[in-house]
């Protein structure tokens, strides 16, 4: 790192938090701080919703996975479509039409509180634990690429981000985020366009070669439900991904909310899954490339490095000054994007969904930005412990998309089963969690599969046992009882 590259990341650190001040004095309501007054384009919602998407994790992490095989991990991708269509048409018109802070305030108005109540608690104990690792996987290879030390770098990422967080709110987010994602595009370009000049032959040399090691496989139509991506599982198993990554997670779906319109959040929504999909392509691109670049020269030693550093090594190695610099900000932004929208979110759901909920009064915005500093603050100190929680951050990992899986079956239930009642919902969502748990410790099943399962028997059997409680519960139709349900005050 030379000052000009330290230059550039200075220049990018003044600019984000600059930024978030820039919307201080707007925040007047929760509503405000929460959705943005619901008057942010669709596309600023958009290139907020791809960036958070984008973490460092993914963002160093999918070359290396391109670097070690090839790109069949991307066959989940052909359920696109089908996810689009079921958040799109069915799951985003329901939160955007009650206009809630959270989307688990339907989970009350539908079912009832305890169902409301285990989604958001669930909620709040795995994103402070996502988060502790989405600061600290970026600031362990930061540290290796700058030399900075791995702590100062942790409470850099950490405290920044909740500092501008705290000062602007969702607006801040969004806004930042928007910068972010440029940041990462322009990263992304840059490294495809050095590579694409180191490489013998150019793109059609890389082409070659990179089919010769048959780096550009994609399709695996084997039924195996072992073998850990297929085409099948990836249609079955990434179809409830996606629905658990945008339909049913409150950190990303609450930018798509904060839209003057439905249709808006509907375009920012579409437009943004698609995006990502290419985004995430591009990087798994690089990843082939740069196992072509370092075939062609061993000496200098990519194989020699774990596949998750291998991005860094090519940074540090081969990019010119402010370049370098350039990707290290890349890098500290998909880390802050990822990192502003879920503290963002854990506010939202710990206001609305406890204390307001719960003690009967109104929060004001300087508890918001209190609260949002002791998250920002907690989740900083999960990431500087993070090198000794071992397979704790596994286990995490594999919780969150359980409970994901779980939360869309629940989701589509209220939506589609009329008959579906509370305890038909509560119990439901615990089978679907027990289910996957089960099918992880005692079988080889692929986690490619996790979704479909947790959510199929979320959804089956909340159906059936809402049968067994249909005379303790109201069990009205899904439409017919949001209609009748009053809306929460907007406590401005």
């Amino acid at each position: 790192m030379t000052r000009f590259d330290y230059f550039v990341l200075i220049v990018y650190t003044v600019a984000v938090v600059g930024l978030g001040g820039v919307f201080f004095k707007q925040q007047k309501s929760l509503k405000e701080f929460f959705l943005g007054g619901r008057d942010i384009p669709w596309w600023a919602a958009s290139f907020s919703g791809i960036a958070t998407i984008v973490s460092a994790v993914a963002y160093l992490g999918a070359p290396g996975q391109a670097f070690k095989s090839d790109l069949t991990y991307l066959q989940y991708r052909v359920a696109l479509p089908l996810a689009i269509a079921v958040i799109a048409a069915i799951l985003l018109p329901l939160f955007y039409r009650l206009e809630v802070f959270t989307i688990y305030e339907y989970l009350e108005r539908r079912f009832d509180l305890k169902t409301r109540m285990l989604a958001s608690g669930l909620f709040l104990l795995l994103k402070s634990c996502y988060l502790g690792i989405v600061i600290y996987a970026p600031a362990l290879v930061l540290s290796e690429m700058t030399g900075l030390r791995l702590d100062l770098l942790v409470l850099g990422i950490g405290l920044l981000t909740a500092f501008y967080t705290t000062l602007g709110g969702m607006r801040a987010v969004i806004w930042t985020d928007s910068l972010q994602l440029l940041v990462l595009s322009g990263g992304i370009v840059a490294v495809v366009f050095i590579v694409l000049n180191r490489v013998d032959g150019g793109l059609p040399g890389l082409y070659e070669a990179a089919r010769a090691h048959q780096k550009l496989r994609f399709f695996d139509f084997s039924f195996s439900l072992t073998r850990e991506v297929t085409f099948w599982g990836g249609l079955a198993g990434g179809t409830f991904l996606m629905i658990s990554e945008f339909g049913a997670d409150q950190a990303t779906l609450q930018r798509f909310l904060t839209t003057r319109s439905l249709r808006s959040s509907q375009l920012a929504l579409v437009s943004s899954m698609l995006a990502a999909a290419l985004v995430g392509l591009a990087l798994f691109l690089i990843g082939t490339a740069l196992y072509v670049f370092y075939a062609q020269f061993p000496a200098k030693g990519g194989f020699a490095v774990e596949p998750d550093r291998i991005f860094a090594k090519f940074i540090v190695d081969e990019l010119p000054a402010g370049v370098r610099g350039l990707l290290v900000a890349a890098v500290f932004a998909a880390a802050m994007s990822t990192m502003s929208a879920v503290l963002n979110s854990l506010t939202t759901v710990a206001l609305a969904d406890f204390y307001q909920r719960l003690s009967g009064r109104a929060a004001t915005i300087r508890q918001a930005r209190w609260l949002t500093l002791l998250f920002g603050a907690g989740c900083t100190v999960v990431a500087l412990e993070a090198s000794r929680l071992g397979t704790l951050l596994v286990a995490s990992t594999k919780i969150t998309g359980f409970f994901g899986g779980s939360m869309a079956g629940v989701f589509l239930l209220g939506a589609l089963v009329r008959s579906a009642n509370g305890w038909g919902a509560f119990l439901g969502a615990l089978g679907g969690f027990a289910a996957v748990v089960t099918v992880s410790a005692l079988t080889p099943v692929s986690w490619m599969w996790y979704g479909a399962i947790s959510a199929g028997t979320s959804f089956a059997s909340g159906a059936v046992l809402s049968r067994f409680f249909a005379n303790t519960a109201d069990a009205s139709g899904a439409l017919g009882s949001l209609r009748a349900a009053p809306a929460e005050p907007d406590p401005e």
